[in-house]
Order: structure tokens, then C-alpha cells, then sequence
């Protein structure tokens, strides 16, 4: 990927940024440290590697997105805002009574929603079937799924993983993402998860979910292939978001006021211009 095309990707994620931050402390409630960690990787995938127009979003052809988890939810609105799919006045109304953007994405009211946000293992119970109608319709499309890592070791997920490829559905990619903190390794729970997956026939990768580079190499090893479903354990760590979202993940997620969304937004500014 040309540094050029980086730097735009990286502007853009910066602006997405500051928007969640905007969004939770207008809203005054909502997650806010992970949205701001996963931004990078739906940057990645609405710009360079999804199939999608904004101004036809129920095109047939078009590549599906599902979000397996509540909390990134402020991140995916900004997304789509930023692609066109409403205009971003829409994200300052963000959980209030009667607006568009809830807490959990109305896929029959929202643009660019394309199934409800569930949780727990039950994601894949969703995007799995989603993506093998769509092959027997004929398309030649994918559907992406979104999720945190803990969620992929339940036996509902493995059951509709071991379908997925007793039924050829090859046309599904998932995003396992966790926390990367200093030092740590794959927990004992992701090493059975990813031998599980091989065994069953699923392909197995790793990428760096902050390096637009590592994405482009990965998402390209999947496009010369695409003969499995697929799986990309990625990292994400918090040296794009914001100092105090970390340590204070509890006051951060319940609200937060005028005063820190003023400070949240100078210190994102600082790491944009930086």
C-alpha cells in the first residue's frame, strides 16, 4: 500500500474518532474506548475492501457487515456516516428518544445495517446462514463479521463453524478481535479456538488491526484464495485512542461530560497532527 494511501486512511480514521467522541459525550452516555480501538480496522474494511455504494445500499451484489458486539456500535454509525449513508448531523442525536441511531442498530431503519447487533456467540448463528443464501442466490458476495474474540469459543460458534464448511459456505470472513496489551500472547482460549477452526477446514490468519499494511497483506491473501471460510484473529491496542479511556474504562463507557469530550477531542487532535 503507496504511504500516500495510508496517511488518507489514517486522516480518515482520525476524523472517525473524533466523532464517537463527540457522539458519547454529546449522547452523554455509551461505550467509547472500544470504538475508538476497532475504528482503524472499519476504516480498512468500508474504504478498501468491502463492496459497497452508499446511494444504493440494498444493492444485491454488495458485501454484508455484521457487528457482533454493543459496544462498537458508536463506531460503525460514524463509519457510515462518513461513506454518505446519512449525513453526520444524524450522530448528535445518538441514543436520544425517536432518533435513527439507538443504542443497538435498527437494520430495518438505519442505511447500511445490514442485521441486528447480537452478542455472545450468536453472531456467526446469523452471518453463516446470511452468507450461504447469498451464494445459492447465486452472488458472488461475502459477508464480514465483527466480533471479540471470548466470543468465539462456545459451542453454539463452533457448531455453525463446523457447518460452514460441511456446507461449502466459503463466502464468510470473520474479525476476532481482542486487546493487545504490552507482552501478551494468544490466551489459552484463542489457541484452541484457531486449532479448532483449522480442523474443521477454516482458514487461519493474524493481522495488526491499528497497521493499514498488515490489513492489505492479509485481506490479499484472502482475495488470491477465498476457497474457505476465513477467520483473522486481529490485534487492537490503544495507541490511537485516547490516555485516560484505558485505565478508566467503567466512567468512560456510563458518560461523560462536556468538559472531558472537550479534553478527549484536543488530545485526538494532538495525535492527528503528531
Amino acid at each position: 500500500m503507496e504511504i500516500t494511501r495510508i496517511n488518507e486512511l489514517e486522516q480518515i480514521a482520525s476524523e472517525v474518532r473524533k466523532d464517537i467522541v463527540r457522539m458519547v459525550g454529546v449522547a452523554r452516555s455509551g461505550p467509547l474506548e472500544f470504538p475508538l480501538l476497532i475504528s482503524d480496522v472499519l476504516v480498512y474494511l468500508y474504504w478498501e475492501e468491502m463492496l459497497l455504494l452508499a446511494h444504493t445500499p440494498k444493492r444485491n451484489d454488495r458485501d454484508r457487515f455484521i457487528l457482533g458486539t454493543e459496544d462498537g456500535v458508536p463506531a460503525l454509525y460514524s463509519i457510515l456516516a462518513r461513506r454518505g449513508y446519512y449525513g453526520r448531523e444524524e450522530l448528535w442525536n445518538y441514543r436520544r428518544l425517536g432518533a435513527m441511531l439507538q443504542a443497538l442498530p435498527d437494520f430495518r431503519r438505519t442505511p447500511g445495517i445490514d442485521a441486528p447487533c447480537v452478542t455472545s456467540g450468536t453472531e456467526l448463528a446469523i452471518a453463516a446462514p446470511l452468507a450461504q443464501s447469498l451464494g445459492m442466490d447465486g452472488l458472488h458476495t461475502r459477508v464480514f463479521c465483527l466480533l471479540e474474540d471470548k466470543d468465539c469459543g462456545c459451542e453454539d460458534f463452533f457448531l455453525e463453524a463446523a457447518r460452514c464448511t460441511k456446507e461449502n459456505i466459503k463466502n464468510i470472513i470473520v474479525i476476532a478481535v481482542y486487546k493487545q496489551t504490552a507482552g501478551s500472547q494468544s490466551n489459552d482460549q484463542q489457541l484452541k479456538c484457531r486449532d479448532r477452526l483449522s480442523a474443521y477446514g477454516w482458514k487461519v490468519l493474524e493481522m495488526d488491526g491499528s497497521d493499514f499494511a498488515s490489513m492489505e497483506e492479509v485481506f490479499g491473501r484472502l482475495n488470491n484464495d477465498g476457497a474457505e471460510p476465513a477467520i483473522i484473529f486481529t490485534s487492537i491496542k490503544n495507541g490511537k485512542g485516547l490516555s485516560f479511556a484505558e485505565s478508566d474504562h467503567v466512567r468512560t463507557k456510563k458518560g461523560m461530560s462536556i468538559e472531558a469530550m472537550d479534553r478527549a477531542l484536543e488530545e485526538l487532535e494532538g495525535k492527528s497532527n503528531g
